[in-house]
């Protein structure tokens, strides 16, 4: 038989066999969904039977956020005074770092704390709101984030808090308040993720269905009371290590027609939120 007769009968058994696993691959899929849907009923339907009501078509598409592991970065901490403080001189090391600058003062600590005062009349808020300006300003320092609320203290300033996000997911606990007077940002105090995450090998997350029913545990267990849940987001909480490193962990913020809970993302545990 020819050489070209030869190469052409075995390209055709791999565009077979490619075919074949294209077709099972597919079908894989479409069993995974479907399983996927059915159990998304399923707990729906318990939920139902225990007197909780979520509409099957509110509920939120699977989450895929991984544990990430966070190390100190020094030089996003650079950034963020350099641009909140202009030039600057930088004084400490080990634990807490301090930047003084031509626009006020500021501090970071190992765990994720930082803070920062300004003179006055530094940075006004001129034709934006206070909201506006104070989560633009932040995110040109690096601190990307969303703005949770605004509320106006009795002495006249304005308070701006803002959550933290990591590529549009909310870090629950990584929050700022940024203190606003006379148009003017007076301080901002906070927490923020100390480094930039990388992914590390762990628990793979729990999907929708199976955090259902951990939350429905929880609440009974627990001896909580609730009869309606009118929000799930998938996000991150930080978790601080003994060695001064940090953790970001999955977690669904649960909402419901009485108080917020926080299901963790990869074990189910429950608690309320604060």
């Amino acid at each position: 038989m020819e050489w070209s007769k030869i190469k052409n009968i075995v390209l055709i058994m791999l565009l077979a066999v490619n075919l074949f696993l294209l077709v099972l691959v597919a079908d894989q899929e479409r069993r995974s969904a479907a399983y996927q849907e059915e159990a998304r009923t399923g707990a729906v339907e318990i939920l139902e039977a225990a007197n909780i009501h979520i509409a099957l078509e509110d509920l939120p598409p699977e989450s895929a956020l991984h544990t990430m592991a966070v190390e100190r970065d020094r030089s996003t901490e650079d950034n963020m005074a350099q641009v909140l403080l202009g030039e600057s001189v930088k004084s400490g090391n080990l634990g807490p770092v301090t930047y003084t600058g031509d626009y006020g003062e500021g501090q970071f600590l190992s765990d994720g704390k930082f803070s920062f005062t300004f003179t006055e009349e530094v940075l006004t808020v001129g034709e934006s709101t206070p909201e506006e300006h104070g989560q633009q300003l932040m995110e040109k320092a690096g601190y990307a984030c969303r703005v949770l609320e605004s509320r106006e203290q009795e002495d006249g300033t304005v308070l701006v808090t803002v959550q933290q996000l990591r590529d549009g997911s909310p870090v629950f606990n990584s929050t700022a308040d940024l203190t606003y007077e006379n148009g003017c940002l007076r301080s901002i105090r906070g927490q923020r993720l100390m480094g930039i995450p990388e992914p590390e090998a762990g628990t793979e997350p729990l999907d929708v269905a199976t955090i259902l029913l951990r939350f429905l545990s929880g609440v009974q267990d627990g001896g909580y009371v609730c009869s309606e849940i009118v929000g799930m987001t998938a996000g991150y909480e930080v978790t601080l290590s003994s060695t001064g490193s940090a953790n970001l962990e999955p977690v669904w913020l649960i909402t419901t027609n009485t108080v917020p809970f926080y299901v963790d993302g990869t074990d189910g545990t429950v608690r309320q939120a604060e």
